[in-house]
């Protein structure tokens, strides 16, 4: 039986993703293998593995990746009829780590799906733990030099002035990945993924998977399903990407279709709550104090003490984080933007992400269609996506702007995204999150037919921005006795008790924050704006 409270708080911020108090394992210590040889690791009862793969699955000479697993074990025996197999994880990304997810909150997942599954966390191929990894540089300097993250030296306001000279930066860096990396990068697609995770099913003995994605995890998930429709036995997508419009073809646009909606929640909780650092009695004079903020920073960017610059584009990054989970992060961006108005940047600054490794910008870029966009296409396009969010469009813009340079684009799967299913998909999608909005989850919908959707009515990144029982229960009973929610259900039983700014959270520093989170940020939305 779902013990509900007790997820409750397996779930809450105190529980949150945190490896620091996990004990450490050395990952070499395992050979890798074409079976699942299962060996203790971390803390009891978690086990781990290495598992080959092809690196090219039409090319059987072309060598190996090595995934790694880890498993939270199921609490039945494998061999008795109440066992139902194990469920694959994907945090998201590109870039999550399943391996983190699970040994931080694979307790509380486990706990939704069912213990009479095995669940397993996998770092997908040139992930984290698994190798060959997808690496850029050829060193630290040379990362330094390209500065993909949102406080980067040339991206200190948001100007088509600079345009031509980033355009003919991202040239230049498509030419030094590819001969970095590019061997390896064009079979750290997506597509390949998806095969990868048939053949974790296969080799634990089953035809069909059992998975749930979230973020990126659904991008995962899509192409697995228009791939292999008839190998699912289970999968929840939670938290959409658009896989039919958008992340193949890179127009992202509608994924800012609800990010203003997200801020404006931040708005209406401040108004709301006189904890609030930047409190106002209305919701409007809320965001005109924002406003007024971020039209101070774009005209003169903050020198920060001991290093750094906050500038227009990294503050708005802030601002986003913030959307992904309202709950931990609230009352701290409140409290720094107070303390930036009193002349003191260091408490936002604090949350501004460093340099990128790329990662995540490899497989997008590697994924998608060739971008041939011209500096005077790009600055159209950006022009074009502004109505889809005052705030953060730019972000959106900028990543295409990125791959303009791309040089590796592989003959993958990319689509048609959709068909019939052996088994129905369920998707989840909240009424306001800034990346992933609540419109693609009906679109994946309508391309799976069967399927359903269920609307979760809060603010913030997926269904782990806060945990809902009625989203528990509708997870539970779908993996337990493949129960779709009807046709229209939405879950509202949290909005009312959820304390976004609690007594003592402006004094949350932005390293307990960004330790403890839960849902990490989407790193493609945060790279410097146009």
């Amino acid at each position: 039986m779902l013990n509900v409270h007790g997820l409750l708080a397996a779930l809450s911020f105190g529980a949150s993703l945190s490896l620091a108090q996990t004990t450490e394992f050395d990952w070499t210590t395992i050979t890798p293998g074409s079976t699942l040889k299962w060996v203790r690791c971390y803390d009891p009862p978690f086990e781990c593995t290495r598992f080959k793969v092809p690196l090219d699955y039409s090319n059987s000479k072309s060598g190996t990746a090595v995934l790694a697993l880890l498993r939270l074990p199921t609490s039945v025996a494998r061999n008795s009829t109440a066992y139902k197999g194990p469920v694959l994880f994907n945090p998201g990304g590109p870039g999550g780590s399943g391996v983190d997810w699970v040994l931080g909150l694979g307790g509380a997942i486990q706990g939704v799906i069912g213990t009479n599954y095995d669940l397993i966390g996998f770092d997908p191929r040139g992930v984290a733990r698994s190798t060959p990894k997808i690496e850029l540089f050829a060193s630290q300097a040379e990362q330094e030099y390209f500065n993909l993250g949102p406080n980067a030296s040339d991206m200190e306001k948001i100007s088509m002035d600079t345009l031509p000279a980033r355009w003919n930066k991202m040239q230049e860096l498509g030419e030094v990945v590819k001969k970095n990396a590019g061997d390896v990068i064009t079979h750290m697609t997506t597509d390949n993924v998806a095969r990868d995770m048939l053949k974790i099913t296969q080799v634990h003995g089953r035809e069909k998977l059992l998975y749930w994605g979230i973020s990126y995890g659904t991008v995962i998930g899509a192409t697995y399903a228009a791939m292999f429709p008839n190998k699912i036995e289970r999968m929840m997508l939670d938290g959409n990407e658009d896989v039919v419009n958008a992340y193949y073809p890179l127009d992202w646009r509608v994924h800012a279709k609800d990010a203003d909606k997200a801020l404006h929640w931040f708005f209406t909780e401040c108004a709301a709550s006189p904890a609030c650092a930047v409190h106002e009695p209305t919701a409007a004079a809320v965001k005109t104090r924002v406003d007024k903020i971020l039209a101070s920073v774009a005209a003169h960017p903050v020198p920060v003490p001991g290093g750094g610059k906050l500038t227009l584009v990294a503050l708005k990054s802030v601002l986003l984080l913030s959307t992904y989970e309202p709950v931990s992060f609230y009352g701290p961006v409140a409290a720094g933007l107070r303390a930036l108005e009193l002349g003191d940047p260091a408490p936002i600054y604090a949350f501004v992400g460093v340099n990128g490794d790329g990662v995540e910008n490899a497989v997008v870029c590697t994924d998608a269609y060739k971008v041939r966009d011209t500096p005077k296409e790009l600055k159209q396009y950006a022009k074009e996506i502004e109505p889809y969010s005052k705030y953060f469009s730019s972000f959106v813009a900028s990543f295409r702007l990125f791959c303009s340079g791309w040089k590796i684009h592989p003959k993958n799967f990319d689509g048609p995204i959709g068909g019939k299913t052996s088994f129905p998909i369920f998707f989840v999608g909240n009424t306001a999150d800034s990346v992933t909005p609540l419109a693609a989850a009906f679109t994946m919908s309508k391309a799976f037919p069967g399927s359903q959707v269920l609307t979760y009515n809060i603010s913030g990144h997926t269904s782990f921005a806060y945990p809902s029982p009625c989203v528990m229960g509708h997870t539970n009973a779908y993996f337990q006795k493949g129960v779709l929610p009807p046709s229209g259900t939405i879950c509202d039983d949290v909005a009312s008790v959820i304390d976004y700014f609690p007594s003592g959270s402006e004094a949350v520093t932005a390293a307990e924050v960004k330790e403890k989170r839960r849902v990490p940020v989407n790193p493609r939305m945060l790279w410097a704006g146009l």
